[in-house]
């Protein structure tokens, strides 16, 4: 037996790092964040780092490689350092879930293959980890690096630490709107991919409509990453503020633009996931006010056979 899991191991990361050797490395002005000496401690930031482009009039804003700040590190360091887990354990555990019951919380069931996408300090994450027993079937993301949420958020070590330990896979470095060319993530079809506010940041001394502009062509990216990246039958869920200024974002609209429709819209009440903290991203430990919102939930459109 012993024999029979090492053969198994040695296959699975061979198959890993192969994949890792093809995955581009990513420039970062803070690539030493992943060097980050573990007994530092904790430091409060409320700085908002400077976004790429801040010219949304410019045709570079249809650019695929569309930037926020610079903070990630190489997304292929962050799998290996952060993803240290035991292959044939892993197997192991999936069998033993195999049989147990389905587990709810609200239209979250632990059967689904979910991606989060865009996670502050990681707290959805383990809401939906806990609730199920189990993160076997989950992938977590942050567009920030380890680094940058090591001083920003001071749960977000203490959450990924749980989510590991259940079994989900964590990712730093994920860009929403080129997520599906991603060299582990591109070839995985998802039940369900989850991007809970999504936000293009903050500039002040920025027109009202330049901003809407720069919020939509980050939602309209990320929903044709996602369509890629979901099963026939699968889901892309957006929660996100349905009131003033963001119910101008119009999701339905930058959803039909890509070929994806809207299937259902729900009230969102973060009470109803325990322990979810709403984080302002770019920095700080401060939680945002999210009501009202809602969930919109957005699938592909039908094929009709002749």
């Amino acid at each position: 037996m012993g024999q029979i899991i090492s053969f198994v191991r040695k296959c699975l990361l061979d198959r890993f790092f192969k994949s890792i050797e093809r995955c581009p490395s990513r420039q970062s002005e803070e690539i030493s964040d992943d060097l980050e000496d573990p007994n530092e401690e904790y430091t409060l930031l409320f700085s908002t780092p400077e976004l790429l482009d801040t010219d949304s009039d410019s045709d570079g804003d249809k650019d695929s490689s569309f930037r926020f700040h610079q903070n990630v590190g190489t997304t292929c360091i962050d799998i290996v350092e952060e993803n240290r887990q035991d292959p044939a354990a892993c197997v192991l555990e999936e069998r033993q879930l195999a049989g147990a019951p389905e587990r709810w919380i609200r239209h979250y069931c632990s059967s689904q293959r979910m991606l989060l996408v865009g996670e502050g300090d990681f707290s959805f994450s383990v809401c939906l980890a806990r609730a199920f027993g189990s993160a076997t079937k989950m992938v977590a993301t942050s567009l920030d690096s380890r680094g940058f949420l090591f001083r920003n958020y001071k749960k977000a070590m203490v959450n990924i630490h749980e989510l590991r330990s259940r079994g989900c896979m964590v990712l730093h470095g994920i860009d929403a709107t080129e997520m599906a060319n991603h060299c582990y993530l591109g070839a995985i079809r998802f039940d369900r991919i989850i991007y809970n506010f999504p936000h293009a940041g903050f500039c002040s001394d920025e027109p009202g409509e330049s901003q809407k502009r720069r919020h939509q062509l980050l939602i309209s990216l990320f929903f044709k990453n996602a369509k890629e990246m979901i099963n026939e039958n699968g889901e892309i869920h957006v929660t996100h503020k349905s009131n003033g200024f963001f119910l101008d974002w119009n999701l339905q609209g930058l959803a039909a633009a890509v070929g994806l429709r809207l299937k259902q819209e729900v009230p969102f009440n973060f009470t109803d996931f325990p322990g979810y903290r709403t984080k302002y991203g770019f920095g700080g430990d401060r939680n945002f006010y999210c009501h009202p919102s809602k969930t919109y939930k957005f699938g592909l459109f039908t094929t009709i056979s002749p």
